[in-house]
Parts: structure tokens; sequence; C-alpha cells
């Protein structure tokens, strides 16, 4: 009798203190909404407006001829290739995509973007597909400070090494301009000569 009284009062005590974390979870959880609702609405319809971020945008969308050069690892570049580009609108003021038609290694590659600005976590997001690879590449990040160089962090995943969530930093430098670059750099390498890959956009005229 003593074993089962035991026995439910230890039950008693779990149910008791398992009860308790559930409410403080569902507290943590819904804070904003049950404490501040109409602050959190304000909110929520402040961040769906476009920004002084989102306006820069524009500044990207057109048609481009694309040269494409990477790096050998020995200080050298391999032959460059050719191929075209075009920004354009997938939501207008908020979202940008780019479709990319690019010679890569011998092969014909399609490449898609979107890049926008989340206001809510203020930074620009970015993320890539490609008809090569199997895998979605995403970063975000912000412009320097001169405002002319857009500087975006993610990760790859590199089959050949292979290696995961590789550390990468994407560089649209120049922004904007009639000629700009987007290099990539794979951050393992060191501290110098982190480029492996660069596109130099010519707008057409």
């Amino acid at each position: 009798m003593q074993a089962l009284t035991f026995t439910a009062c230890s039950l008693a005590v779990f149910s008791v203190a398992a009860l308790s974390m559930q409410a403080a979870k569902q507290e943590r959880f819904s804070h904003p909404v049950s404490k501040d609702p109409d602050g959190g609405m304000a909110r929520w319809m402040q961040v769906c407006k476009p920004s002084a971020a989102h306006a820069r945008l524009q500044e990207l969308v057109g048609n481009y001829d694309v040269t494409v050069r990477m790096s050998m690892g020995n200080g050298g570049t391999s032959p460059e290739s050719k191929g075209t580009c075009e920004f354009t609108w997938l939501v207008e003021g908020k979202w940008l995509t780019s479709k990319w038609n690019v010679d890569f290694m011998g092969q014909k590659d399609r490449i898609t973007t979107i890049l926008g600005y989340d206001n809510f976590k203020e930074r620009y997001v970015w993320c890539k597909v490609d008809s090569m690879q199997t895998t979605l590449e995403t970063a975000s990040g912000l412009f320097d400070k001169s405002g002319d160089n857009l500087i975006l962090w993610g990760t790859i995943d590199e089959p050949m090494t292979p290696e995961q969530d590789k550390q990468v930093k994407y560089v649209f430098r120049n922004y904007g301009k009639d000629k700009w670059t987007l290099e990539i750099h794979d951050m393992m390498i060191g501290e110098t000569g982190t480029k492996v890959l660069e596109f130099e956009l010519a707008r057409k005229k």
C-alpha cells in the first residue's frame, strides 16, 4: 500500500511539473500576442510596407551581358565564358528575380535567384537555384559603409570534398552600376585569396 501511495504521489508531482512546464512554454511563445495584441498587429503591418531599402532593388532591373571567371586555386583563372542575365520584378517593389544563362565548366547553366529586403530582420535576403545542382543556396546581409557593395553571407554544400554548410560570402560589387560584379568567396580558404568565382555584368543599352 505504501508503495502504491508513493507511486501515486510521484505521478501527481510529475503531472503538476509537466503542466507547469507546458504553461510556461505557452506563455513564452504566446507573449507577443497575448500581452501586446494591438502593438503586434501594428508592427506586422509596418514590416509589410516597402522601405527605403527596397527602393535600391530597382537599381538592378535590366538586361546584362555576363562574363564568368573561375579561380583555379594556383593563382590563375579558367578561360572566360559568356552568358546573359535579366533582373525583373517578381513582386513589384518588394522582390526581384533574375534569370541567368551562362556557360560554366563546359556546360549550359540556368540560374534563378530571388532578392529582397526583410523589414523584420532588417537585412537583405537572397536565394539561388540552378540547373546543375539539387541544392538551394541562401544568404543574407547588408550594404557596406560606402553603400556601393552589397555583402551577403550564406552557406553552400561541396559534394566533391564532401563538405556541408560551408561558409561563403557573396559580394555585389559596384551594385546597381552599368558595370558591376557578383563575387563568390569561399571563406574556408583563409583570410586572403578567397574569391573563387566572379560574374561580371555589363548592362545592355
